[in-house]
Order: C-alpha cells, then sequence, then structure tokens
C-alpha cells in the first residue's frame, strides 16, 4: 500500500477538494475516477505520491459510467 493525495481542480485550477488515501499501486486511477463522479466541480483530479504529481485524470473523455437505470 503506497500513500496518494488526490486533489480535485475546477476549470480555473481552484482545488475543491483534497483526499487522501492508501491503496494498492494499481488502485489510485479508479479511485480518482470515482472522485470525479462524486465532485461535479472538479474538471482534473491530481494524483501526487510524495512531493510529485504521477498522474493527471481529467473529466474530458473519462468513462465515468452511467448512472443506474431506476
Amino acid at each position: 500500500m503506497k500513500t496518494y493525495t488526490f486533489v480535485c481542480l475546477a476549470g480555473n485550477q481552484v482545488a475543491t477538494a483534497v483526499d487522501i488515501q492508501d491503496l494498492a499501486e494499481d488502485a489510485y486511477r479508479r479511485h480518482a475516477l470515482s472522485l470525479l463522479r462524486d465532485h461535479a466541480s472538479a474538471e482534473t483530479i491530481e494524483v501526487w505520491r510524495d512531493e510529485a504529481v504521477i498522474a493527471l485524470v481529467e473529466r474530458a473523455g473519462a468513462f465515468l459510467g452511467a448512472p443506474a437505470a431506476g
């Protein structure tokens, strides 16, 4: 497990939420996508490990899944 910091950024690059998680190395992208689903104001999720950005997950082009039929 590694510690990741997820920063939700609005379109104007203002941080709207920060989330810190201990995750398996292959799970950080899935968590970033779940944050995009949960935070409508986020356009991009910066994924940090230690002192470096390791990924940018953008809403544009991301498959977030269809809402459940009801």
